[in-house]
């Protein structure tokens, strides 16, 4: 027998209108340790669970009938996770929960509390005590409700799972990861070895006419994003340790410099390549690390005792230290302009920072935003973040002794992973196209023995607009 996760009780259902409206109990605690398995989130894959256990446990349909979820969708589907990640939206349009009850429970409350609970005659034991919340529920067919009645209840073995949750309304500003529309291979056009080379950057031009590519070892590419194809691949040169690359402000004059620490003064030596004459040319001197797409601002490390930058203009001083952390030291491990330029985000390993830039403060942050944050690109307003990150999924995804990276898309309104995909890869680069943001291209790095950093990195692009799926 199976330990209960959670109890579950139907409140109202409306199949007419698709909706059910859920109680969701809290049934499994470690009162030693004061923990419990949380409340499901906003994702949907937990609550087709749900809807399977009691289509399979409670409904008065013919069990030849294929009408109900209980028949549509077999015990290997519902228990492979992955699946369930990238299909429950086909059968669930979107979940929120309205209201929650003893979360976190008191000390009194744990010290009346029991390890286990099962479901009795279509209740629990010390309801009254136990974590709960409820939930309204829209699904895609009338048929995955029909079977409901109010006050039904059941005890599930489901845990919660990390699906999409995005709306409708987020639909047309976020990238379809099911399927790339492109895959770019640079190295398959380079002569030459390879080993150790690796996609360091990827950077649109400021008017997303181009998508620049440079590689560890110097070499740089250039992708024209009206088809796609390559519009140059040259050599920066290998005297860069480790490359920067940006783009000259307003043109299509591409620059690849060295790396810079916050102790030293940058060394005012450049490599400058022009897209369009296929040449390479003399420019300014383009300063920072970062800068943002109307070239205002530009970003260098500090010494200021958190790990983090200054903001600037074109040149170094006078600068704007963002104090990110109050002072504590976090370092930043990634950063991103949003495309207006009217917000930069910086990653720490795991804390996200937003900052306006006008006035180079916080005014907005996410502690725990993840186990480890890798790379981050910003659509254009600044109101979607795509990251890199550890894989959500390895409690229940199985990847063996390699530990690939997971794209998470964040709303920022409400500070939520609105959309992600597990990928077989890690996840070297992100860029956002600027100016429509109708395009988010991933570096994909191997972590195949034999391939990683070996010149083998594809650049994934994805399109704007997920597929409902249904």
């Amino acid at each position: 027998m199976s330990t209960d996760m959670y109890g579950v009780r139907v409140l109202n259902v409306d199949p007419e209108r698709l909706r059910v409206r859920l109680q969701v109990l809290v049934v499994y605690y470690d009162t030693g340790s004061r923990t419990h398995i949380p409340l499901p989130d906003e994702e949907p894959g937990t609550f087709l669970h749900f809807l399977w256990e009691s289509s399979r446990w409670h409904s008065a349909r013919a069990d030849g009938d294929p009408g109900t979820l209980g028949q549509l969708l077999t015990t290997d589907d519902i228990l492979n996770y992955e699946w369930v990640d990238t299909n429950a939206r086909r059968y669930i349009s979107w979940v929120r929960r309205t209201a929650t009850l003893n979360d976190p429970p008191t000390e009194e409350d744990w010290g009346n509390l029991y390890d286990f609970y099962y479901e009795r005659g279509g209740a629990w034991k010390d309801e009254d005590l136990l974590v709960q919340a409820e939930y309204e529920i829209r699904v895609t067919d009338r048929r995955w409700l029909d079977h409901l009645t109010k006050g039904l209840a059941w005890g599930s073995a489901s845990f919660p799972l990390h699906g999409d949750s995005w709306t409708a309304e987020d639909a047309p500003h976020l990238p379809d990861l099911s399927e790339p529309a492109y895959i770019l291979r640079p190295f398959a056009t380079t002569t030459g070895s390879t080993e150790y080379d690796h996609v360091e950057h990827l950077h649109f031009s400021d008017d997303g006419a181009y998508l620049a590519v440079c590689s560890d070892q110097g070499r740089v590419w250039v992708y024209d994003t009206s088809d796609w194809s390559e519009k140059a691949h040259v050599n920066a040169g290998d005297e860069w340790l480790v490359p920067l690359m940006m783009w000259v402000p307003g043109t299509h004059v591409v620059v690849v410099k060295g790396y810079f620490s916050a102790d030293e003064p940058e060394e005012e030596v450049q490599w400058a390549y022009d897209v369009d004459l296929g040449e390479e040319v003399q420019v300014p001197f383009q300063r920072g690390r970062l800068r943002s797409t109307d070239g205002v601002h530009r970003l260098s490390p500090n010494n200021g005792g958190e790990g983090g930058y200054d903001l600037h203009g074109e040149e170094r001083e006078p600068s704007r230290r963002v104090s990110h952390s109050d002072g504590a030291w976090d370092p930043i491990q990634c950063k991103t302009f949003s495309g207006d330029s009217s917000r930069l985000f910086l990653g720490a390993q795991e804390n996200l920072y937003v900052v306006d830039t006008v006035k180079g403060e916080v005014v907005d942050k996410v502690m725990d935003a993840s186990e480890r944050l890798f790379e981050m690109a910003a659509n254009p307003d600044g109101s979607y973040l795509a990251i890199g990150s550890f894989s959500r999924k390895l409690g229940y995804l199985e990847f063996g002794e390699r530990r690939p990276h997971e794209l998470c898309v964040w709303r920022m309104e409400d500070k939520r992973i609105v959309l992600g995909h597990q990928f077989r890869t890690y996840i070297d680069a992100l860029a956002w196209s600027p100016t429509d943001g109708r395009w988010l291209a991933v570096g994909l790095e191997p972590i195949r023995e034999g391939e990683f950093h070996s010149g083998n990195t594809e650049i994934a692009v994805f399109g704007m607009g997920p597929a409902l799926g249904y």
